[in-house]
């Protein structure tokens, strides 16, 4: 029987997923945690549970949102660490809740393979500093893979009839949504962010991404909604957006099993061996009504005082700004002690132990600022000069 373990770390709940892709097996096996890292003074670190007041050195959260950001990501003691390494250290001990492992359950008889999600909106740069960190921390055999495609995996192996179809994964989560468009399996081009603030109706966010491909929402299979963060914990909320859809567009949409879960269900489907492929393939018995479990024991005030301490943090380093004169914009704050082999910068001592959350950078190009009173006066010379010429002729 082949095994297959999907792990997805969200920004408020992460979540792993143990499935066989055998028909008739058991239902999978669904680990969910809070993304908070707890490090005890000794380096042990934890992801989620309960607080350690005996031995903990210090807790981290935020880090899903800040990877590949050279500034890092603040503990509740004030050390930096690298962002990337604190995902590659809350994938680890995510695994480690799967333990033991079949040693015989994976697809070629070893271990069972691992996949883990990430957000369908990073850039290619951004993945590519999770993946580094993943190899830096002896992780190399762990497969990344978009929560988009992920979805979408978990769509064609449990509900499709038709395989090969173009299938809309509507992603939404505190700071907005994420549109992406899947063909057999993979992204069929970038991720459409749109910020929650003043942005368009579901319905016009998945028609603009259809646009840009020269599709229409006929030429859909169906829609998948997920969630991320707090507004998912509303399950009536993402059900809303799933019944906008299906009303404005006229397509199948469906919520996924747990609107955090769907992406690690599908990573556990693609870790079991299925391949989305032109023919039908069987299912492995993921049930697509998974209840969602809620597990948050104490990480959310945690998540919710470090962001006041960095946003307390940001403002007085404003305000220090403002007051000597320089530059609003922050410098990136170098971690603590010991040198990193991988690059110049420095890695914290407790780099070993080593979602802010998922946040939507938007980049806002500035034009340069011209001095129109000078453009004037310049203008008005060359006028005065031509009047002259024309009188001397």
């Amino acid at each position: 029987m082949a095994v297959g373990v999907g792990l997805r770390i969200g920004s408020v709940v992460s979540t792993a997923v143990l499935a066989s892709n055998d028909p008739g097996s058991p239902d999978p096996v669904v680990i969910a945690r809070d993304t908070v890292l707890h490090i005890d003074s000794d380096g042990t670190t934890v992801l989620g549970g309960a607080p350690h007041p005996a031995g903990e050195a210090r807790y981290l959260s935020g880090f899903l949102g800040r990877v590949g950001d050279p500034a890092g990501v603040t503990a509740s003691d004030g050390r930096i660490y690298r962002a990337e390494d604190s995902m590659a250290t809350a994938i680890a001990c995510l695994l480690h809740e799967c333990q033991p492992l079949p040693p015989d359950g994976g697809p070629d008889g070893g271990l069972p393979a691992v996949t883990a999600t990430y957000p369908s909106r990073w850039d290619q740069s951004t993945v590519a500093a999770l993946r580094a960190a993943l190899d830096y921390a002896d992780l190399r055999h762990i497969a990344l893979v978009s929560d988009a495609e992920a979805a979408a995996t978990w769509y064609a192996s449990e509900i499709s009839e038709t395989p090969g179809q173009l299938v809309g994964i509507f992603h939404v989560d505190d700071g907005g949504s994420t549109v992406n468009l899947v063909r057999s399996g993979v992204s069929a081009g970038k991720a459409f962010r749109f910020a929650a603030k003043s942005a368009p109706s579901p319905a016009a966010q998945l028609a603009t991404a259809l646009g840009a491909f020269g599709w229409l929402s006929h030429n859909l299979d169906a829609v998948v909604v997920m969630g991320d963060g707090f507004v998912a914990r509303d399950r009536s909320h993402v059900q809303s957006i799933a019944d906008s859809l299906a009303a404005k567009l006229g397509v199948r949409t469906l919520v996924g099993p747990g609107p955090e879960q769907t992406a690690a269900l599908g990573a556990a489907i693609l870790a079991a061996g299925f391949t989305p492929a032109r023919v039908v393939k069987a299912r492995i018995g993921l049930p697509p009504s998974y209840d969602v479990t809620d597990v948050l024991t104490g990480g959310i005030p945690r998540i919710r005082e470090l962001e006041a301490a960095e946003r307390a943090r940001a403002e007085a380093a404003a305000e220090r700004d403002r007051a000597a004169g320089a530059p609003g914009s922050p410098a990136p704050v170098p971690a603590t002690t010991a040198s990193d082999p991988r690059s110049d910068d420095t890695r914290s001592d407790d780099s070993s132990a080593d979602e802010a959350f998922g946040t939507t950078v938007t980049t806002v190009t500035t034009r340069p600022s011209r001095n129109y009173s000078a453009i004037g006066a310049v203008v008005a010379v060359i006028l005065l000069l031509a009047v002259a010429a024309v009188a001397l002729l």
